[in-house]
């Protein structure tokens, strides 16, 4: 789990959230993505990464919530990025 930084606002149901590190000079292995899982600090899933803009040293992300998630409940909040193998796009859960 990384600290992406903490949500600012709410926009057309999406958290605009300001990154806390710059995330364009780490290595391409640690690079921030678009679709990436972000979760609360309990882990639990908060949506989707949707967009990254703004400045190279501090940019803002733009996440998109799941559905049943409250976007505003989340303002001010600490938000992470969950870096836990095999839970991007292509994951799904395994059959019991």
């Amino acid at each position: 789990m990384r600290r992406l930084g903490i949500a600012l606002h709410v926009v057309q149901n999406k958290l605009i959230v300001q990154s806390e590190e710059a995330f364009a000079s780490e290595s391409k292995d640690n690079a921030l993505r678009s679709n990436s899982m972000v979760v609360d600090q309990r882990r639990s899933r908060v949506g989707r990464v949707q967009d990254i803009f703004g400045p190279i040293n501090s940019p803002y992300v733009i996440v998109r919530p799941n559905k049943g998630v409250d976007a505003a409940s989340h303002i001010g909040a600490k938000l992470y990025i969950d870096e836990t193998p095999g839970r991007d796009g292509k994951w799904k859960k395994s059959r019991s």
